[in-house]
């Protein structure tokens, strides 16, 4: 009788994990991929007699499942609204269109932990949105959620009453000491793609975008390398435009930075054959930061700008 009845028991443990197994296939099947997004507020800054504003959007797959032909629309109301640069996963195919009012980008598909990040430039003549209007869409059927957004609230829930308060404490000490710099690398990188994305280099705007450790001093020489190794000479003037737009935009800027740009703005315009303005540029650069103007005029006096 103990053997029947051990074996009962084996019997039913056996179906009961069979039916069990087959309840959490059928659930995880009928479990929706998620694809999350989040978006920067801009802060607008006059440039031109225009308002000008720079929004990071992110979208990024967080799920098992791979969501396939995203379409994510963009829309600023009101304003012009430019790529400033895109920024993903290693190898990940996309497409982006400008039309006024509407950036659309098109993703293939997104697996699990892919994203795609792009910097939204708004110009508008009196005003600009905070942040651009966003849609997605998917023939996939998927849930949208916003960074931040709790999507498991039974799991979070219960997780928050296991976390000690000390590694809470240890988290906010660990981004109160990183905050200050990141924020300046990113304030930096998005005022330079912000200026790049202006006046039409579009290259250079993605390439800030695509670099997260970007500081205002030694952009001078890497633009002006650029500049002299331009094929198109009509051009050229572009870079010196990016140089200058950048000194607008950066609401604040050390004295040696501001030297080293206008000391490089100079070289460029001194490369289109501006000599009245090269001399103007460099008599700023001296009145920035003389010692930082003399090193650089040391550094080039060998060179003529046209060489």
């Amino acid at each position: 009788m103990e053997n029947i009845g051990s074996i009962a028991i084996t019997a039913f443990i056996t179906l009961l994990v069979t039916v069990l197994a087959g309840a959490l296939l059928e659930y995880f099947k009928r479990v929706k991929p998620k694809l999350k997004y989040s978006i920067k507020e801009s802060i607008p800054i006059d440039l031109d007699d225009k308002k000008i504003g720079a929004n990071i959007i992110e979208i990024s797959n967080p799920s098992a499942k791979t969501v396939k032909d995203i379409v994510v629309k963009l829309r600023a109301r009101g304003s012009e609204i430019k790529n400033g640069g895109v920024k993903t996963v290693t190898g990940m195919d996309y497409e982006v269109t400008e039309s006024e009012d509407i950036l659309e980008i098109k993703i293939p598909f997104l697996k699990f932990k892919d994203y795609l990040s792009i910097t939204s430039i708004l110009e508008g003549k009196y005003s600009i949105p905070n942040k651009p209007e966003i849609t997605v869409r998917s023939p996939d059927n998927f849930k949208l959620i916003e960074e931040g957004e709790r999507a498991d609230k039974g799991y979070f829930s219960m997780a928050s009453g296991i976390v000690a308060p000390a590694l809470m404490a240890a988290v906010a000490v660990s981004l109160a000491l990183t905050t200050n710099i990141m924020s300046s690398r990113s304030e930096q990188g998005t005022n330079l793609s912000i200026a790049a994305a202006v006046v039409g280099l579009r290259e250079v705007a993605q390439y800030y975008v695509s670099n997260d450790k970007i500081y205002y001093y030694n952009q001078g020489p890497f633009i002006y390398s650029m500049a002299k190794s331009e094929i198109d000479k009509t051009k050229i003037h572009k870079y010196g435009d990016f140089l200058e737009k950048t000194l607008k935009i950066a609401p604040r800027m050390t004295s040696q930075s501001e030297a080293a740009l206008q000391f490089f703005i100079a070289r460029i315009r001194s490369l289109e054959g501006n000599d009245s303005l090269a001399n103007d540029w460099l008599n700023k650069s001296e009145k920035s930061n003389k010692d930082e103007y003399n090193q650089l005029v040391e550094y080039f006096k060998s060179e003529s700008p046209n060489n």
